[in-house]
């Protein structure tokens, strides 16, 4: 366990530092970037014909549309997810709707909103891209156990989590990090046990409480 210092952050093994001084290992976050590097160049090399004349904007959107496809997804969604302003988010939605991508359909509720529907070729490719990406996470974690990848991901939760924490890379809710998530979810949970009125005893509990 690392010691933590006077301001809050956690001071490092000597032992690691040297290594990484002399190169003789990667810091951390050299190799997750490292690793990130390899894996985008393997997507690349192995990404379905289907996607071959598509941006890599218009591959994530997709993506975020087929997760989300059992609930109603709107222009805001897509600005709020990516980090877009709203001129950039009509016209990357605009130039899927004229590629065959996607339609814009009203809602029954308030026919001024549009939802953003995948079309049929969308859902293709948005299956080729799950096929291609289950494949490559089986090569990923070849050799390694569940509990290994289970704390393997942990580890790189914490790490996310430490960042994160700092307040100095924006809003806390746009990073999926399931600590921070936990954190929030037992702080609504505690919020919410304390505007909950007091449950007065019922008669019977009284007398239970007299007899003792």
């Amino acid at each position: 366990m690392n010691d933590i210092q006077n301001d809050g952050t956690a001071s490092v093994n000597p032992a690691f530092t040297e290594a990484w001084d002399r190169g003789a290992c990667k810091p951390p976050s050299v190799a997750i970037r490292s690793l990130h590097n390899v894996i985008n160049r393997y997507l690349a090399v192995t990404r379905p014909m289907e996607v071959d004349s598509l941006s890599g904007g218009n591959i994530d959107i997709i993506t975020f549309l087929a997760r989300h496809s059992e609930r109603e997804i709107f222009p805001q969604d897509v600005e709020r997810s990516f980090g877009i302003t709203r001129s950039t988010s009509s016209r990357v939605l605009a130039l899927m709707e004229r590629k065959g991508l996607i339609v814009r359909e009203s809602v029954p509720r308030d026919a001024r909103l549009k939802k953003i529907v995948l079309t049929d070729k969308s859902r293709d490719i948005a299956e080729a891209l799950r096929t291609s990406a289950i494949a490559m996470e089986g090569i990923l974690l070849q050799g390694l156990s569940d509990d290994e990848i289970r704390e393997f991901m942990h580890v790189l939760d914490v790490m996310q989590t430490n960042l994160v924490s700092t307040g100095l890379i924006g809003d806390e809710s746009r990073y999926s990090s399931l600590a921070l998530c936990e954190a929030e979810s037992r702080e609504r949970q505690s919020r919410e046990c304390e505007s909950q009125p007091t449950v007065r005893k019922t008669s019977q509990e009284d007398e239970t409480g007299k007899e003792e």
